[in-house]
């Protein structure tokens, strides 16, 4: 709170970036956590609230006639912009916000002050809920050619990996040892991804320090470890995901890559994912197309094109298909990495894992593959997501890729996955949110030194408990889409912008993107007409207990001869997205009204009774409404989200 110099500002106007509606009036408010805005003009006192943790830039433009305006960013891609009367008042905000949004040490993130109604043990099922142990046990690890070893339970081996390392089974400690200290910054190649059917796995390393011409005999004997764990291949795969122009400049600093003529049987493979610098400058091409305004589509096209974005991930998903069919079509084992192994190593990995393995297109399996690959092997979360204030050359859309990727195969195999495009969208917005500890520091050293398990809470618990929300209607376990590897197209003209994503703030009416949008729109609709009807039902139960009272129902001759559709009986059959449409069926009473009629009204042979009056006839409206009149029920979208800032804070 020392840090807010003006904690209220009235008059202010609030201008979303991605809407051409009129700008709102009302009051900024700013608190240790939140950037709060309360429209004062309107009857539902309209509240817009803006997570610090969130904001990755606030720009303060030159004054213009209405005040001085305050362009505030997110790291979940929503752009807003206010106008403050007063320039000294708009320097006084600034100023806050600049401090507020790039905190210097961990404890003044959010999730420290987050105080969900959780009691300790509930805490602590919460971060059991996934266990790698159990991750692990699920491929059939340990077993008798991988094992588990202690070399790195106090972090001497590596501190940016886990202390739980899985090696094959004939690797002695003085080779584990003697890797390590040959591969940058100690990350030995270990077990990421084991291939129980064929015996063949992915395994994940940093660069060695070979230069050119060093050689380690430990490294080597590693590599022999790993292709002897595979009693079915006589060779084995050695992935370097950098261009190869990259990985050669590195040998001038005494790193590089694996010589051929050193290391026995392996077969090197250059993949080319460009590096955290030009995928930070890619984004940022693709935002300031998002945010132009009147631009045509050739400018749009041009503008994504010349990101490059898209070819990025193409490359990434190139990488992950690669190794997939490696272990699963030749049988043969893998070692990846990139400069130190914790960027394009994870998305790889991780790609790949998904493309073999259905468990990892499940709610929950999803989970466990972020939480080992990316979690536990060290990804530098707080450097890449910007969670404290340093270096911007650190920051980079590394974890966007992974999902991104993700929702590119959602997009071609939509019934093979459990979870639907919201459930990746919420686990970006946490990534970035720090509401949650799990995505906090750059190691699982630093993530227990913090003591992150009894200082904060576990967001996969709260995911899981909200599944719900994220179930995919078109996912069926038994269909072949969710059943074995996945062999997806990376065509270029396969890849699609995720507007749901990188524009979903945006107000504008728009299509639908994908058919699973619309059965998720119908879904959504359906069951706030079925809440409607629960509750009329409950008001006729209770008319019909009044004395004197009886209840006709009448059909609307007006609506009698609508059609509707239902979904087919043989829904369970479906193969395609066009097979989940139904079949068309006539309904002869699509609307009706009731009549509330004393019962002594009935019997009367008045051909004047009519609904006109309600004092003399004793009739009550309660036909449904649309969502959108005024004395409707309140709709699923104007409902606080569970999941929103707002209550969040109110929870805290």
């Amino acid at each position: 709170m020392e840090h807010i110099r003006m904690p209220k500002v009235e008059n202010v106007h609030l201008i979303d970036g991605m809407s051409s509606r009129k700008a709102s009036v009302g009051t900024l408010y700013l608190t240790a956590t939140h950037t709060v805005f309360v429209e004062s003009v309107s009857e539902i006192c309209k509240e817009t609230w803006v997570l610090h943790s969130l904001v990755c830039g606030v720009e303060k433009r030159s004054p213009i006639a209405t005040g001085c305006p305050l362009l505030i960013r997110c790291k979940n891609f929503q752009v807003i912009k206010v106008i403050i009367p007063q320039e000294k008042d708009c320097q006084e905000v600034h100023a806050s916000l600049q401090r507020l949004t790039r905190p210097e040490r961990y404890a003044e993130l959010f999730c420290f002050s987050f105080k969900p109604k959780l009691d300790k043990e509930a805490r602590e099922q919460a971060w059991n809920f996934i266990d790698l142990k159990d991750e692990y046990s699920r491929m059939g690890i340990p077993n008798s050619l991988w094992q588990s070893t202690p070399a790195n339970q106090d972090y001497r081996v590596c501190d940016t990996y886990p202390s739980e390392l899985y090696v094959p089974a004939s690797a002695t400690p003085p080779v584990i040892v003697g890797s390590s200290k040959f591969r940058s910054r100690g990350r030995l190649p270990t077990l990421a991804y084991y291939h129980r059917d064929n015996h063949a796995a992915i395994c994940r390393s940093s660069q060695p320090l070979s230069g050119f011409s060093a050689r380690c005999l430990e490294d080597e004997s590693m590599l022999q470890a790993i292709m002897r764990s595979n009693p079915g291949s006589q060779f084995m795969y050695v992935v370097d995901t950098r261009p190869k122009l990259n990985a050669m400049a590195n040998r001038a600093a005494g790193k590089g890559y694996e010589n051929e003529d050193n290391y026995a049987n392996i077969r090197f493979q250059f993949i080319g994912i460009e590096n955290i610098h030009v995928m930070r400058n890619s984004l940022q091409k693709v935002l300031e197309v998002c945010e132009l305004k009147s631009l045509s589509v050739g400018d749009f096209l041009s503008g994504l094109e010349n990101s490059g974005w898209l070819r990025h991930i193409k490359a990434v998903l190139d990488a992950g298909v690669f190794i997939a069919k490696a272990v699963a079509e030749e049988g043969v084992s893998v070692l990846v990495h990139c400069s130190d192994g914790w960027d394009r190593t994870a998305q790889v990995c991780s790609v790949a894992s998904l493309l073999l393995d259905p468990y990892y297109r499940t709610l929950r399996g999803l989970m466990v593959l972020i939480e080992r690959d990316w979690v536990s092997f060290g990804h530098k979360f707080s450097h890449r997501c910007n969670h404290l204030d340093g270096d911007p050359r650190e920051v980079s859309p590394v974890i966007d890729q992974f999902i991104e990727c993700v929702w590119q195969l959602m997009e071609q195999f939509p019934c093979a996955f459990e979870y639907n495009e919201r459930f990746l969208i919420q686990i970006h917005n946490h990534v970035y949110s720090c509401q949650y500890g799990n995505f906090l520091c750059n190691s699982q050293r630093e993530r227990r030194q913090l003591r992150l398990r009894e200082r904060t809470h576990s967001v996969w618990a709260y995911l899981w408990k909200n599944k719900a929300d994220f179930m995919n209607p078109l996912y069926r376990p038994d269909h072949g889409q969710a059943q074995g590897i996945l062999r997806p197209l990376t065509t270029p003209y396969c890849f699609k912008f995720w507007r749901g994503l990188y524009s979903r703030f945006d107000k504008g009416l728009h299509p639908r993107q994908s058919a699973l949008d619309c059965l998720l729109a119908v879904r959504e609709e359906t069951q706030q007409l079925e809440e409607e009807l629960t509750v009329h039902q409950e008001r006729i139960e209770k008319l019909e207990k009044m004395p004197g009272m009886k209840i006709v129902i009448q059909a609307d001759p007006v609506e009698t001869n609508q059609h509707a559709w239902v979904p087919s009986s043989d829904i369970t059959l479906a193969n395609t997205p066009q097979d989940y449409t139904g079949g068309l069926v006539q309904q002869g009473e699509t609307e009706s009204s009731l009549l509330l009629l004393p019962q002594d009204a009935l019997k009367s042979s008045d051909p004047d009774l009519s609904a006109n009056s309600d004092q003399e006839s004793g009739v009550a409206d309660l036909s449904c409404r649309s969502p959108g009149g005024g004395d409707s029920l309140p709709s699923e979208d104007s409902a606080k989200d569970p999941d929103s800032d707002e209550a969040v804070y109110s929870a805290a």
